[in-house]
């Protein structure tokens, strides 16, 4: 399959100035021709399409850019298929060649210049390959409104709090999971955590879900929210008693678990998934007394090696992700890296290397709040997604429809208006014990 043929067969589908473009480029009769192609691309994209879709171009670009050469050869542009941020083109390296020659600032804002678009990024999905995203649209610029109630189950597996920028729901699995949450002032951390505690509602009311939050900040970030929550702890000492009964209550359930034979529970309302919300973490692993930080570690640490298979989760958020402030960091399975000042810091969230896996929290914009890069245990890459956006009216919302006893209707349910409190119906009207005769 080559450039000049079938390789923009696919749909095309890219978003712009709000408008949606859709078209459906087929084969046709006869190949199509470079300026075939480079006409039916959306305007943004037609600088870019005239030099992949041209291999003199596209060889032209790589020599100026130091990645081929007449002598040495070139990098072979396999195909590029039309994204909703633009496009992604794929291409064999050279010999020799690693992510590292494709994928440092400079390079990267090279190709930028060449393609005629504000952003390329590069990851390598597989050995020997690298995958150019051009983008030419922000799609995650916008933010999201947090969706309407939900009256049915939830997956709490699956929990929706976002979307991707391939406009797909962002979903997080919150139970059997620990949930690491890194982001600078401004960054968008509590719009993360209020679209978990809004999409674990429907939960909670059932009494599936019992979150505990503990939020050093006097109560100021979710005080709001309060009668959603079984615990609400707002300084060191409460925030501490209440991690010593989260302990407590996960030590005993795994004995009653153990003796039942049970290897991974499945909540009930009388053993509801217990969600260990910690805002603002580095109160207590930084900043506490050298007893109560001592402490903290230790039953953060207990509840993170044992509580997942017992269904209690923690979903800790901090905006130093350093290993003075969250020593335990290891021990979170997914962890979501919002806007972070350093680069130093997208590799404390995500570990070494994962700049160059696609992950770069440090360029992300202060104007889009709830943007960030997630990473999963067990998977090399990483998905670009932004929380919903939630208001203050949202939250009061929450409340109303999810908090327990919240549609409880505590209205007279009839007319007392002539009621007399002292008139015991023993004839006893003054309350002096005597009956009138």
């Amino acid at each position: 399959m080559t450039l000049t043929s079938v390789l923009v067969t696919a749909g095309v589908v890219a978003a712009s100035g709000g408008m949606v473009w859709l078209r459906h480029l087929g084969s046709g009769p006869r190949p199509l021709t470079v300026a075939d192609i480079v006409a039916d691309a959306p305007p943004e994209l037609r600088t870019a399409v005239s030099i992949l879709a041209d291999p003199g171009q596209t060889n032209l670009m790589l020599a100026a850019l130091g990645l081929g050469s007449i002598d040495g050869g070139f990098p072979y542009v396999e195909r590029y298929d039309y994204t909703a941020h633009g496009l992604d083109a794929e291409l064999i390296m050279l010999g020799g060649q690693s992510l590292a020659d494709w994928n440092d600032e400079e390079t990267l804002d090279q190709f930028a210049t060449y393609l005629g678009v504000p952003t390329v990024t590069a990851v390598s999905p597989e050995p020997s390959w690298v995958r150019l995203q051009v983008r030419a649209w922000d799609t995650l610029a916008a933010p999201s409104t947090l969706p309407g109630a939900v009256h049915n189950g939830v997956d709490l597996e699956a929990v929706p709090v976002g979307v991707t920028e391939d406009y797909e729901l962002w979903r997080l699995r919150v139970l059997y999971g620990h949930i690491l949450l890194a982001g600078a002032t401004g960054s968008g951390k509590g719009s993360v955590l209020w679209s978990i505690i809004a999409a674990l509602g429907a939960a909670i009311l059932a009494g599936l879900v019992d979150v505990w939050m503990a939020d050093p900040k006097g109560g100021m970030e979710f005080g709001r929210g309060e009668p959603l929550f079984v615990r609400f702890a707002t300084d060191a000492t409460t925030i501490l008693a209440m991690l010593r009964d989260a302990v407590q209550q996960m030590q005993e359930r795994t004995v009653r678990l153990r003796a039942a034979g049970v290897r991974k529970h499945v909540p009930t309302t009388d053993e509801p998934l217990i969600v260990v919300i910690i805002d603002e973490a580095a109160a207590l692993s930084a900043y506490a007394t050298r007893e109560q930080k001592a402490e903290f570690e230790q039953l953060l640490g207990l509840l993170l090696s044992q509580g997942r298979a017992v269904g209690v989760s923690v979903i800790a958020a901090l905006q130093d992700p350093s290993k003075e402030t969250m020593p335990s960091r290891q021990l979170f399975p997914i962890r979501i890296g919002l806007r972070l000042d350093e680069p130093t810091q997208t590799t404390m969230v995500h570990g070494q290397g994962a700049r160059d896996r696609g992950a770069l929290c440090d360029k992300i914009s202060e104007h889009t709040p709830g943007v960030g890069y997630v990473g999963e245990d067990g998977s090399t890459g990483f998905v670009r997604v932004r929380a919903f956006h939630v208001t203050d009216d949202d939250i009061d919302r929450l409340v109303e429809q999810y908090a327990p006893g919240a549609n409880v209707d505590l209205a007279p349910q009839g007319d007392y208006s002539g009621f007399d409190p002292d008139d015991l119906g023993d004839g006893d009207t003054d309350g002096d014990g005597l009956v009138a005769a």
